[in-house]
């Protein structure tokens, strides 16, 4: 039996043409996405990023887009390949070009030491970004939503994420080359939507599993929210808004900074090792007169991005996002990089100043240096 036509923006009704819409000025506006664009569908055949095939299929011809496809089996279901067979007929129907790939996601936990979930997460964005590269395509598109937005905001809360991190997830990650087209966009909008076109969706059971954070919260946390405030997803959405505007305000604040005084990028500190041995990465100075002109605000959102910056050899990129890793944006860290500030501006040296993930920090004539040591102990910092 033959498909059925697929609608066409010209002929959506009122309301999800305006959707549809809605999204394009989102891409162009907000995303500042180039007419001409290539883009790699991240696709799962759940609803989210059905619409997104869906959405970014109609506006193609405004836009000019090149759309591919990727879906990524990660075995851990019996209806995986089922779901991946969805998403080549869903793809087939569109004209989308779209690959398969396995993921072996319980090997890497085990070998790895790391949560299937963790795991999965890795696996997925690592093929998606091997294939975007492959393809030569500009962005790889995600189905994330305004209603993700607002669960995200939740789990960077419990977490204890700082501002503006806490806003939730970026629209357009260029490090990683990410894009959130339908970040603004309803949930039950983009699922009316596919009923529109007669496009279903597969559900997948685990999202209905307890035994995930983002499940509870989602599940049951969320719920009682939008009970107290029914507009809550658009209200989260305004702080999303509002930390973006702060977010791009700190970035080129702390980029004239150190322009002015750039940081000092060395080999290891001698103060944080026993001996040559024991070297771990480079050490990172952000000195006296770079961090003397800058509020103390300033100066906690400069130790961030020093942080940020030598984690990175040792996390990579692939999966973790600017908040993935709980244990480098947790209150932990947040606190010791107050008392670090504090120690600065009383003058204070001679501590040693321990951060999650191996990393430390330590006071020098005005300056701060930050380092990676997996030896050292409070016992055997000598200044």
């Amino acid at each position: 039996m033959t498909e059925p036509l697929l609608p066409t923006l010209q002929n959506l009704s009122a309301q999800t043409a305006r959707l549809c819409l809605e999204v394009e000025r989102f891409c162009l506006v907000r995303l500042g996405l180039a007419r001409g664009s290539t883009l790699l569908l991240a696709l799962s055949g759940g609803a989210d990023s059905t619409a997104l095939a869906l959405v970014l299929h109609l506006l193609a011809p405004r836009l000019g887009l090149t759309l591919h496809a990727m879906s990524v089996d990660h075995g851990l279901r019996e209806e995986s390949a089922q779901d991946a067979a969805s998403v080549l007929q869903l793809c087939q129907r569109l004209g989308i070009a779209c690959t398969v790939r396995q993921a072996d996601v319980r090997g890497l936990a085990a070998s790895g030491g790391i949560s299937v979930e963790d795991a999965a997460r890795r696996l997925r964005y690592a093929l998606l970004e091997r294939q975007r590269t492959a393809l030569g395509a500009d962005f790889i598109a995600l189905g994330h939503h305004a209603a993700d937005v607002s669960e995200d905001i939740l789990l960077r809360l419990t977490r204890g994420t700082g501002w503006p991190a806490l806003g939730g997830m970026v629209a357009r990650d260029d490090e990683r080359r990410l894009l959130r087209p339908l970040l603004a966009s309803d949930a039950h909008a983009l699922k009316d939507l596919l009923r529109e076109c007669g496009l279903g969706w597969c559900e997948d059971a685990s999202n209905q599993s307890r035994q995930y954070k983002r499940n509870r919260l989602r599940l049951d946390v969320l719920p009682l929210l939008r009970q107290e405030n029914p507009a809550l997803d658009r209200t989260l959405h305004d702080l999303w808004q509002l930390a973006r505007l702060d977010e791009d305000y700190w970035n080129k604040t702390l980029d004239a900074a150190l322009v002015a005084h750039p940081w000092i990028v060395g080999e290891p500190a001698a103060e944080l090792q026993k001996d040559q041995s024991t070297a771990s990465g480079p050490s990172l100075t952000l000195p006296a007169g770079l961090l003397s002109a800058l509020h103390p605000a300033a100066r906690l959102r400069l130790y961030m991005r020093a942080v940020r910056w030598l984690c990175r050899p040792a996390t990579g990129k692939a999966g973790v996002d600017s908040d993935s890793m709980g244990q480098l944006h947790g209150q932990a860290r947040a606190r010791t990089l107050l008392a670090l500030d504090d120690a600065l501006a009383k003058g204070r040296g001679n501590t040693l100043f321990q951060l999650p993930g191996g990393l430390v920090a330590y006071l020098k004539g005005g300056s701060v240096v930050f380092g990676r040591c997996a030896v050292v102990s409070l016992q055997d910092f000598t200044p």
